[in-house]
């Protein structure tokens, strides 16, 4: 039966999505729950919460969504690299109480409180006097980050906004800098793809490529399913395809979108909220038809019906 409430949400709303939030369980600084009311404040009828590399969001999520009209898609964001260029994976439908994933999961959040402690020790070697222990605060239930370390800056003064502490210090040509846990690529896609999911290659125009195509062929040939084509990069980074051609966001979306055909890739869209910001603003440039989640939806029906790889 279709309710009165459903239609009229349909109507208004026209199925609006974001595929790709974070939450205080990673980078975020808003809960699970806040972020739903506020999908939901939005007219927002499908969301994922996409943390990186954690889980524990998903449930909490799920429960403040059946109290609201809204449907929540399982989610993670993976990060790794290929060809030794740093990249992050989605992975959408994924089960979050796999144990394989989670397992792993454990092993790079671990890594990330490690990396963090190192580069809290590198700011106290230029007498910046940043304690771990409110780092920690500021992070609440998420893994320690450099969001986390820029906010501890800016709340002492060294720096006018996060972006400063970032520019300064914290970025990875910073003098602060440590480097990630490097998880390949084909181990992330397998990762997700084992724990039932569907990997897409979140925000590609973050990434300077020589052959935008030829990078998801042979991603494919990992694995890869999708790609994020919608996506509200900020006016201020340059968007490329091949051989360092400089294009507009809509040549870029058109252009992903042909990749994604030629190559059978679901499509997906998000946000990135982190917090901060307008996001009734930001949402608004999501602009995208539903019938790529109802795509998705299919892609994940094909694949709980297949063997895990």
């Amino acid at each position: 039966m279709i309710y009165f409430k459903e239609i009229i949400i349909y109507i208004f709303f026209m199925l609006k999505f974001d595929l790709h939030m974070h939450s205080t369980f990673s980078d975020g600084e808003k809960t699970p729950e806040e972020l739903v009311r506020m999908a939901v404040d939005n007219g927002i009828t499908t969301l994922a919460i996409t943390d990186h590399d954690i889980v524990e969001g998903i449930c909490i999520a799920a429960a403040e969504a059946k109290k609201h009209l809204i449907e929540i898609i399982p989610g993670v964001e993976v990060n790794c690299v290929h060809n030794t260029m740093r990249m992050e994976i989605l992975g959408y439908f994924i089960d979050p109480a796999n144990r394989k994933l989670n397992e792993r999961l454990a092993q790079m959040r671990e890594y990330r409180e490690k990396r963090a402690d190192q580069m809290i020790e590198k700011l106290k070697g230029i007498n910046f006097d940043i304690s771990r222990d409110r780092v920690a605060e500021i992070s609440g239930t998420g893994t320690i980050g450099r969001p986390h370390i820029a906010r501890a800056l800016l709340e002492k003064g060294y720096v006018s906004s996060i972006g400063e502490a970032f520019r300064k210090y914290l970025s990875d040509n910073g003098p602060c800098y440590v480097s990630r846990m490097k998880i390949e690529a084909a181990d992330a896609i397998a990762l997700i793809r084992n724990a039932g999911g569907i990997p897409v290659h979140s925000h590609p125009g973050f990434y300077k490529t020589n052959d935008l195509r030829q990078h998801m062929i042979e991603l494919k040939k990992l694995g890869l399913m999708g790609v994020e084509v919608f996506y509200p990069y900020p006016f201020q980074v340059p968007l490329f395809r091949n051989n360092g051609e400089k294009v507009s966001g809509a040549d870029y979306e058109r252009y992903l979108l042909s990749i994604a055909r030629e190559l059978e890739f679901v499509v997906t869209g998000g946000t990135d909220y982190h917090g901060g910001g307008n996001y009734s603003l930001t949402i608004t440039r999501i602009s995208a038809d539903y019938e790529y989640i109802e795509k998705l939806k299919e892609t994940h029906q094909q694949v709980s019906a297949s063997p895990t790889i």
